[in-house]
């Protein structure tokens, strides 16, 4: 008859062993949003997006710039699963920067881009099962254009948008408001910035994007250098009179609304 052991026996049954727990990685907690204007008399696009990066487990931080320089005179903007998304944006900065001339035409901008992407793909940083998602902002002989880069499910996608255009987790909202405001290029640049600033505060209720704002206006590059970006940031006290305005629309009534009378209503039951 075997022996057995009693001692080990009893305390399998009386040790508890901790529970497999999956790691919680950097989330897409963002919103980031591209928006063409014209109306000052000089083509601009108008950044703007938020700071926050979410730890999962280890918490949150609100100091992470979403906002890059690629080169050339282009600007990206990066959200999705971050591990991976600043890789692809690394990876797309390098090659852009080895390039000589100028980028004269969208389709150097599309190529670039697509390499990149199917690069990415191949990569230890891609998960198949995370979104990678980027905005690309530059000018072509001094026209504004913006271009969407996505991976979903393993496959790239390029998207060209003549208007305006928010990603990550906050860009439904962003985008219905810009959209329900009316956003065109040929706005005034000082309300374009307004309205970018009011988007992605308005995306801010998913509860996902971070309270705190950076905003930029591009304008075309130079070029004298390989690695730079035309870009003035707005500082504290522009953003500070962005949320003044924000709050003197959306803080307060537009109007007082009387009681309604009785006859406004069919009354049953009585």
């Amino acid at each position: 008859m075997p022996k057995v052991c009693t001692t080990a026996q009893a305390l399998s049954r009386t040790i508890s062993y901790p529970l497999k727990h999956e790691i919680m990685y950097p989330r897409a907690v963002t919103v980031c949003l591209a928006a063409i204007n014209k109306g000052s008399g000089e083509p601009r696009i108008v950044l703007c997006s938020d700071t926050r990066l979410d730890y999962g487990d280890l918490g949150s931080t609100n100091t992470t710039v979403k906002l890059d320089v690629l080169g050339h005179g282009w600007c990206i903007h990066s959200a999705g699963e971050w591990s991976g998304i600043s890789y692809l944006c690394s990876l797309l900065k390098e090659r852009m920067q080895k390039i000589d001339e100028p980028i004269s035409s969208i389709g150097q901008i599309e190529k670039l881009t697509q390499l990149t992407l199917n690069d990415f793909i191949l990569s230890s940083l891609h998960d198949k099962k995370a979104t990678y998602q980027a905005l690309l902002s530059g000018f072509l002989l001094e026209s504004p254009v913006i271009v969407e880069a996505t991976v979903y499910k393993g496959r790239p996608k390029l998207e060209l948008h003549d208007s305006f255009r928010a990603i990550g987790s906050g860009a439904m909202i962003a985008a219905f408001l810009l959209s329900l405001r009316e956003y065109h290029p040929d706005m005034p640049l000082s309300y374009a910035v307004y309205l970018a600033y009011e988007a992605k505060r308005a995306s801010e209720k998913t509860g996902y994007v971070g309270r705190f704002t950076t905003l930029a206006i591009q304008a075309p590059h130079v070029p004298d250098s390989t690695d730079r970006a035309h870009l003035k940031l707005m500082n504290l006290t522009g953003i500070a009179n962005l949320d003044s305005l924000y709050r003197g629309l959306w803080k307060v009534p537009l109007v007082q609304i009387p009681e309604f009378p009785d006859d406004f209503f069919h009354s049953f039951g009585k």
